[in-house]
């Protein structure tokens, strides 16, 4: 069939048909239509998207947590997802919580120490810096570019120390205080102590594996031998308060027992099951 033949066959229908059928008109303003929807739909989704990041950066969610222990007389050291470095001493846990605009550790139990890694912009802009902060208990320290070490007490305070640059400490009730390098205080849940000048390196040999006392009572030397491991010792009362000096590796506790009757007025004795026994030389006061 030619097409005029077929243009004069449709010819009375033509109006039905264009009833039915869109103008060019019509298909132009639904197209504009469709195009100003499509645009409001991601419009709507972009600022869905704005809005849920911005509620993420405000609840601070964590992305990646771990847990760093050891056990009674180890010791060890981790790098973290973001750099820093924490070593930990004999029998401790530090729980680990990276968030996204802040770094949550807390200390559970033991000593450990912390070497923060920080932001290429750290220096410019501190402010865009993700906060690194220790919980021991109520006591919270918060690093200010910084190495420092933190120790949980059997009295249950929390004795911190700074290697390199400051922290600020607080603990819910007293006023905040920044702690610098080479000082040190304890930490209570009702007190802080004000800042002593410590020598730091002493606190932390033992990330070198030695242990140094430093005119330290006998009685504490002991309990801080302890701390690596069973040690079958006992002190008399009249020699726990001798004091004593040095520096000791310690993977040779039994040897600076033995060791002490050339460096303190003690003798040493032996119990049936081995033990030592330590107890002041007769008519001596002070250690030598």
């Amino acid at each position: 069939m030619r097409a005029t033949e077929l243009e004069s066959a449709l010819a009375p229908y033509a109006d039905a048909l264009r009833a039915h059928l869109p103008s060019a008109d019509d298909i132009l303003q639904r197209a504009a239509q469709r195009r100003r929807k499509a645009g409001a739909r991601r419009k709507g989704v972009a600022l869905a998207l704005c809005l849920a990041a911005g509620a993420a950066w405000w609840a601070d969610p964590a992305y990646h947590t771990q847990t760093l222990a050891t056990a009674l007389g180890e010791r060890s050291a981790w790098t973290l997802a973001d750099g820093s470095r924490v070593h930990l001493n004999t029998g401790s846990r530090v729980d680990v919580a990276l968030h996204l605009r802040s770094r949550r550790l807390s200390l559970a139990s033991g000593e450990a120490s912390f070497e923060v890694a920080h932001a290429p912009w750290h220096t410019l802009l501190p402010a865009l810096e993700r906060g690194f902060t220790v919980q021991v208990g109520a006591t919270r320290i918060e690093d200010i570019g910084t190495v420092f070490n933190v120790r949980r007490l059997q009295d249950g305070a929390v004795e911190v120390s700074v290697q390199q640059g400051r922290v600020r400490i607080d603990n819910g009730h007293a006023q905040s205080i920044e702690l610098g390098q080479g000082q040190v205080l304890r930490a209570t849940p009702r007190a802080l102590s004000q800042p002593e000048p410590a020598e730091v390196e002493n606190l932390t040999a033992w990330h070198h594996g030695r242990i140094v006392f430093d005119d330290t009572p006998l009685a504490d030397a002991i309990a801080e031998l302890r701390r690596y491991g069973p040690l079958p010792v006992t002190l008399r009362d009249d020699a726990a308060q001798l004091r004593i000096s040095g520096q000791f590796e310690l993977g040779n506790r039994e040897q600076l027992i033995a060791l002490l009757p050339h460096f303190a007025p003690v003798r040493l004795g032996r119990a049936a099951d081995g033990t030592s026994i330590i107890e002041r030389l007769p008519g001596s006061t002070h250690a030598r």
